[in-house]
């Protein structure tokens, strides 16, 4: 309920009264679970999405993997949240509605931070420079791009092809697709380098 609300009304509209109404529990049951109501906004932005992009049975960053297998597992634990749900798409559209109306609240500044340094750690294998090199920071960048863009524009993705989220299968085959031009990707910094060599 609440999550609905914080999309559809935004943080600063959205009283802790018309969640308690909405969800018919007294406010201070949301007091004793969430403290407030900045703990239940971050429990919106964050749990659907964390509790489901999860690749803890098979990292992607670990090592001795090729780049192939390292890219795959990348995009199988960051789109299988695609496939689980309404709740998913609701954390994302509020962390959306977070980049045009800030609160401040999205502080998972040091989560991001640890993704980004799992996957410039691949990179910095795969091609042989250190993770504080810019051009491995804007490759980084634009692999979780390819991710990101399919949150982004699921809806209209689903237009153009339903069966993409629909089952694993699909999600399956994206996450192939995704792995493959991430390779891709690290192959034309890799030919760059040795070009400029």
């Amino acid at each position: 309920m609440a999550l609905n609300l914080f999309v559809a009304k935004g943080y600063h509209r959205t009283s802790v009264r018309d969640i308690a109404g909405e969800a018919n529990v007294n406010t201070a049951a949301i007091r004793y679970y969430f403290d407030d109501k900045v703990g239940l906004y971050r429990a919106a932005l964050y749990e659907p999405v964390r509790e489901k992009m999860n690749d803890e049975g098979a990292p992607f960053d670990e090592a001795g993997l090729s780049i192939e297998e390292s890219m795959l597992r990348f995009a199988r634990s960051r789109l299988l949240p695609l496939g689980q749900g309404e709740a998913i798409m609701l954390s994302v559209r509020l962390r959306m509605r977070e980049s045009f109306e800030p609160t401040g609240l999205l502080d998972d500044e040091r989560y991001k931070a640890e993704q980004e340094q799992r996957l410039l750690r691949v990179l910095e294998r795969a091609l042989g420079v250190p993770t504080s090199d810019p051009d491995l920071l804007a490759l980084a960048f634009s692999i979780r791009a390819l991710v990101a863009y399919s949150y982004l524009s699921r809806e209209q993705i689903c237009k153009a092809d339903p069966h993409l989220f629909d089952s694993p299968e699909g999600l399956a085959a994206w996450a192939q697709r995704m792995a493959d031009y991430a390779c891709a990707m690290v192959k034309v910094e890799r030919e760059r380098r040795n070009v400029q060599k």
